[in-house]
């Protein structure tokens, strides 16, 4: 057998992007995600400043809260790195697209960011080589030939499948490890009346 076979970077990403896109991004509609409001925010575009690809979704619940899942691949890199992070807003809100003319950035920047959980590497309880050795995450694993490449290209599409369908597990874990930050609709944290 030879050693031969092959992959660009290129189509290492327009894989991993094609495996968010049609498997991940459903999932997250069924589950009333939407295409980020926000005016700054990408949806599938190639961001040269990354080398990839950026996705934002969003979700307004009934207890005024946002919840924000990113996603970001990138070339040279094996990973999906998927993230998740919830605000609760200190105005209601009728509809998410109330949020359109705002900017978002800031929902991105501390001291919001520190409450970002990272889906298949921030969650997991336990020492963290147990994790990194035996748990799955969103990569494509080895592979040597064109078949144990499709095997690791279908192992991640399952994962991100259904982990995209299971969210709300990982919304459940957020809240084990975080409280929501209070913001006004562009992301500036204020204080609690």
């Amino acid at each position: 057998m030879r050693d031969d076979f092959k992959i660009s970077g290129k189509e290492l990403l327009i894989t991993r992007n094609n495996i968010f896109s049609d498997y991940g991004i459903p999932e997250l509609e069924k589950n009333s995600y939407v295409k980020s409001p926000f005016r700054t925010s990408w949806f599938g575009e190639y961001d040269s400043n990354i080398s990839g690809y950026s996705y934002e979704l969003c979700k307004l619940t009934n207890q005024n809260q946002l919840h924000i899942i990113t996603a970001s691949i990138v070339k040279g890199d094996k990973r999906i790195k998927i993230d998740l992070n919830i605000f609760e807003l200190n105005e209601k809100l009728n509809s998410i697209a109330e949020l359109k003319d705002c900017d978002g950035m800031n929902f991105h920047l501390p001291p919001n960011d520190l409450t970002t959980m990272g889906l298949r590497s921030d969650d997991y309880k336990g020492p963290p080589l147990f994790y990194m050795l035996f748990l799955p995450e969103y990569k494509l694993g080895k592979y040597k030939t064109q078949s144990s490449f499709e095997k690791e290209v279908n192992k991640l599409r399952v994962l991100v499948k259904k982990d995209m369908t299971n969210i709300d597990l990982f919304v459940k874990r957020w809240y084990e490890l975080h409280k929501p930050n209070v913001t006004d609709r562009e992301g500036n944290v204020v204080k609690k009346d």
